[in-house]
């Protein structure tokens, strides 16, 4: 039985790669910084190892000793700074010291949860702390696939959770006009079938994994909000306030968040097949 490692393994994501991983018999071991959370999750199918901060790396190097983990999924990862929770901190510091520690073991290949957007021109700490992430993973030398993902579909996304509620209580929506940035969005099932087959995938590097169809956020909204059975009246401000009031998120939004030539060819080779089409995952993702 393979031996596999998750990190990250409670959020969004991550329980649908555990789940993924659970189906096709691997021997799971997480490191989560709350147990009592993940085993609510997975119950006991899993070996489960608490640590707080992975700055704690005599911690993190003890729990690994004991695991000694042929594969390694890397998930952890935030959309904004919260106190002492940075970008700098959590997408950097944490991924230097796990993959330091990982030279020193036996490790067959890491899977990298990354972004789409990464790049060496990108002016935001979010992608600039997800490439320095990235670059750690590659100094290793340790096999690797970094996954780069648009945006995620699924009924926990949080988007989605903050508009059932506010969809509940009120017809409209005060939003940015932003009219000309486009995604390409991803079903959750599809991204976690991804990193598993990544595993086994005889091919080694970055792979960007977009759906089949490129739209606004505006139309992501309406969409779910369609699919819900709710009329919504949009309120449009201007796009400048952004940078003024959520100024990483602006930044954020440098260039399309969409892949090149916006195709799906990448995501369409490692899982063999077709990417679950846009329609489908809204479909799905609004009826929880």
């Amino acid at each position: 039985m393979k031996k596999l490692l998750i990190t990250g393994a409670t959020g969004f994501v991550g329980r649908y790669i555990v789940n993924e991983a659970l189906q096709r018999s691997y021997d799971i071991h997480l490191i989560v910084r709350n147990s009592a959370k993940a085993k609510s999750l997975f119950g006991e199918k899993v070996k489960l190892y608490q640590l707080k901060d992975f700055s704690n790396t005599e911690g993190l190097t003890k729990i690994i000793e004991v695991i000694n983990p042929q594969y390694v999924i890397h998930l952890i990862g935030i959309i904004q700074e919260k106190k002492t929770a940075t970008f700098e901190k959590v997408h950097y510091e944490y991924s230097k010291y796990l993959y330091e520690i990982l030279k020193s073991f036996s490790v067959e290949k890491i899977i990298h949860m990354s972004a789409l957007g990464v790049g060496q021109k990108a002016p935001s700490k979010y992608h600039i702390t997800k490439l320095k992430a990235e670059n750690e993973l590659i100094k290793t030398g340790i096999p690797f696939v970094i996954l780069r993902p648009s945006f995620i579909i699924g009924p926990e996304q949080l988007l989605f959770v903050k508009l059932k509620t506010i969809l509940n209580k009120l017809p409209f929506l005060i939003f940015p006009d932003i009219r000309n940035y486009y995604f390409q969005p991803v079903d959750v099932r599809d991204v976690a079938e991804c990193f598993i087959k990544a595993i086994d995938y005889n091919e080694h590097g970055i792979f960007e994994l977009c759906g089949d169809e490129k739209v606004t956020l505006k139309d992501i909204v309406h969409d779910f909000a369609k699919e819900l059975g709710k009329n919504i009246i949009f309120i449009p401000f201007p796009k400048l306030t952004l940078k003024i009031f959520a100024s990483e998120k602006y930044k954020m939004m440098w260039k399309d968040n969409v892949c090149e030539n916006s195709d799906f060819k990448q995501m369409e080779m490692i899982l063999r097949r077709r990417p679950t089409p846009y329609k489908e995952q809204i479909r799905w993702a609004a009826k929880y």
